[in-house]
């Protein structure tokens, strides 16, 4: 129960919106297909992972959530700590998020 509680709260105040602006950024910067498929595999993949932490640890959870929330910790560095694969990912698209002149931010 508390883990389904952890994977709401993260995929509401975390991974939506950190999807969301992806699509929104390597869309507008035509990123090429296959970043945009690691991403969209590390978000899908990098999940469960952060479900599986918060439940673990209910502190890092919650400060997490509000930390994102509240724009203190950057959502795309929370997914990229996931898990190695998700760190490659979203190094692999913040090349083409800056050259956008699009600021980093968390949700």
């Amino acid at each position: 129960m508390i883990t389904d509680l952890f994977a709401w709260l993260l995929a509401t105040f975390v991974i939506g919106p950190v999807q969301a602006e992806l699509a929104d950024r390597m869309q507008s910067v035509q990123a090429p297909a296959a970043i945009v498929q690691q991403v969209q595999t590390c978000i899908v993949e990098g999940t469960p992972k952060l479900a599986e932490r918060a439940a673990s640890e209910p502190w890092w959870g919650i400060t997490t959530v509000i930390s994102v929330s509240t724009g203190f910790a950057d959502a795309q560095t929370v997914l990229a700590e996931a898990s190695p694969e998700c760190a490659a990912a979203v190094a692999a698209v913040k090349p083409f998020l800056t050259e956008s002149g699009a600021s980093e931010t968390g949700a």
